[in-house]
């Protein structure tokens, strides 16, 4: 086995989206300053600027609408760059920590989407506020942005806001709820917005919102269509939500018969029997919220509500 057949072997045995997103993280970081070490030792002895720049103008995201029109992959390519140690050992470790609580409620597709839409809706949020309000970025003609941050942050927002009451035990002294940290995080970038970084502030309340407003509507609690129904995210709902990929026939059978059976009485009295309320969380932890019919969504809002 070559050297590349082992690398692939070792990135592909586990199917984690959390653990491969560091490798490739770490690995580009890694090449990175080893692009930069091999240019200024043989190429050039005072080459390291310039191969920072020639990585900054292909790989970071530009804030001219201008230069981001020729260069579109960088609303991507950014977000596995960093600026130096403590910075991607920051997000890789948050990124460990909270995704790990994520993938256990999305699939891998649902949770690449969070990750890479959070990067992107930060980006473009970065991209905006320098162009359209300058103020608002520190008056800055001109800058970049890179790193994870975008991305990680949507996944802290996405968990917080699917599992607001989930508690970490944080040093080994005290449980903190996921709600509070989304929130206290949230602050942080508001707070000291003109304290500096501000690319990094926006990337991260781009990141924020994306990854609220897609659990919302995974929920159904929005609709993109007409944004209806916006209501608190950080209030739990009647269950937690499992995503896992398997569906047993014969139980939604019982549960889809067992609805049925219940209507008449749904629609005379309006409050629903604790067993179908059963059947159907049943339902969800088998095959997912998405697979639940219109009445039997209808059901458990007016259950969650009683």
């Amino acid at each position: 086995m070559t050297w590349w057949d082992r690398l692939k072997y070792e990135f592909d045995k586990n199917p984690s989206p959390v653990r491969k997103l560091i490798i490739v993280n770490v690995g580009v970081f890694i090449l990175s300053y080893l692009f930069v070490f091999v240019v200024s030792q043989f190429v050039h002895p005072n080459g390291a600027e310039q191969a920072w720049t020639l990585v900054k103008n292909f790989f970071y995201t530009p804030s001219a609408f201008a230069k981001l029109l020729i260069k579109p992959w960088t609303l991507f390519t950014y977000m596995f760059f960093h600026a130096g140690f403590r910075h991607i050992l920051g997000n890789m470790l948050m990124l460990y920590f909270i995704g790990r609580i994520l993938s256990e409620f999305m699939n891998n597709r649902k949770f690449y989407t969070i990750y890479f839409g959070g990067g992107v809706a930060g980006a473009l949020l970065f991209v905006l506020i320098y162009n359209l309000i300058p103020s608002l970025a520190g008056g800055a003609a001109e800058s970049v942005l890179l790193g994870a941050s975008g991305g990680v942050i949507a996944i802290v927002m996405a968990t917080a806001v699917l599992v607001p009451n989930y508690e970490l035990f944080l040093f080994g002294a005290f449980r903190v709820k996921m709600k509070w940290i989304a929130m206290y995080l949230v602050f942080l970038d508001i707070f000291f917005f003109n304290s500096g970084n501000q690319g990094g502030h926006l990337a991260h309340i781009g990141g924020a919102i994306f990854g609220a407003l897609f659990i919302l509507h995974e929920q159904g609690r929005i609709s993109f269509d007409m944004l209806k129904n916006i209501r608190n995210p950080f209030k739990p709902k009647y269950t937690i939500l499992d995503e896992r990929q398997f569906v047993r026939e014969k139980k939604r059978e019982t549960v889809k018969t067992a609805s049925s059976s219940k209507s008449s009485h749904h629609r005379a009295s309006g409050k629903p029997h604790q067993e179908e309320i059963d059947a159907i969380l049943d339902k969800i932890n088998e095959s997912g919220y998405s697979s639940l019919t219109k009445e039997e969504k209808e059901l458990l809002f007016r259950a969650s509500d009683q």
